[in-house]
């Protein structure tokens, strides 16, 4: 059976309305602002270290798995510099449409009409590809739907698998910025085609840096929470969340526990950057294997509780945080997401 802290998320994903925050737009604009000029990749990197650095940290009642989209437990986040005509169009319903919808207040409504859609015209990828198509396939295959293809040019695609086996969970992200700068040192700076290796070399220090920095706020904000706590089985799980993101993703994972942490934060930082379609988690029973359930990890929980219990929390973080709000067109094509832990559960 589903453990009690499971049920009591379960039912919140079930049954909560998602809420759109406007967080993570805000900083990836006001970083825009501050980087015209640079290349593309540097820009996209740094408002993702910005985002890292000044997103709100957020540790919900009872989870074991931390990272968080935005302010709210079921989240949706907007990303105008892939598309927000559509949304401009659309937010003044998104509450009351009868499939996907979010709530928006009218403050927000006001706030990314005056502050986040007017820098971002004439500047998505959105309005970019639009310019592009003939009015006849346009009206096919935007206007009708017949040609389900605004989820590739309204949003990130996604479709892509992190190497956690080989690289990710080998490494770390501290190895990741260990290994770039040896390769940064080894450029000529007289040489003009290194330019284009410096530059991507630099956005992954920047990205590395970020998702390490992010941690970190989430290790500090679990200790400010477990000083606080009353129960003290609630605090011991606190100074261990603290613990594991202090670790990782920095470092290489050690333990079971750890290495869903950091599979998480890969997780959430794909969302934070382009809130893909599909960041898929790949053949987690082969990258997870190697892994041993330590008796340290929880305290008050049986060994063989930790692994079945952490997967399925971590499949509801995906659940909750994987949300993005989408065009009225894409919702016809695209059935609502659900989530079935209940066979989960039989693994118990």
């Amino acid at each position: 059976m589903l453990t009690a802290r499971i049920e009591k998320i379960r039912q919140n994903y079930v049954n909560a309305k998602p809420q759109i925050s406007c967080e993570r737009a805000t900083l990836w604009t006001e970083s825009y602002k501050k980087s015209e000029g640079k290349p593309v990749c540097i820009r996209s990197a740094q408002a993702f270290y910005d985002c890292c650095a000044g997103l709100g940290v957020h540790i919900f009642e009872g989870e074991l798995i931390v990272g968080a989209i935005g302010e709210y437990r079921k989240c949706g986040i907007l990303t105008p510099e892939f598309s927000w005509q559509w949304v401009d169009r659309e937010m003044d319903h998104f509450a009351t449409r009868p499939q996907d919808p979010y709530i928006m207040t009218d403050d927000q409504r006001r706030f990314v009409r005056e502050k986040i859609f007017p820098y971002w015209k004439g500047k998505s990828l959105e309005e970019a590809f639009l310019a592009r198509l003939p009015a006849e396939t346009r009206h096919i295959g935007v206007d009708t739907g017949v040609i389900d293809s605004d989820s590739k040019w309204r949003q990130a695609v996604g479709e892509v698998t992190p190497d956690y086996q080989d690289v990710l969970f080998k490494k770390g992200f501290g190895g990741i910025i260990r290994e770039v700068q040896q390769h940064l040192a080894a450029l000529d700076i007289t040489n003009p085609e290194d330019e284009d290796k410096r530059d991507f070399y630099e956005s992954v220090l920047l990205t590395s840096s970020g998702i390490i920095l992010y941690a970190n706020r989430y290790a500090d904000e679990a200790e400010r929470l477990s000083a606080l706590e009353t129960d003290p089985a609630r605090a011991a799980e606190l100074l261990q969340i603290a613990a594991n993101c202090r670790h990782v993703p920095e470092n290489p994972p050690r333990t079971f526990y750890e290495a869903m942490q950091f599979l998480w934060f890969v997780q959430v930082g794909g969302i934070l950057s382009e809130n893909p379609l599909s960041l898929n988690p790949g053949r987690f029973d082969q990258y997870m294997d190697p892994y041993p359930i330590s008796n340290e990890q929880l305290p008050a929980r049986k060994t063989q509780m930790y692994a079945p219990q952490l997967t399925i929390f971590c499949q509801i973080q995906r659940k909750l945080c994987n949300l993005r709000p989408k065009s009225p067109i894409h919702n016809d094509f695209e059935g609502t997401t659900k989530i079935d832990l209940r066979f989960l559960s039989s693994l118990l």
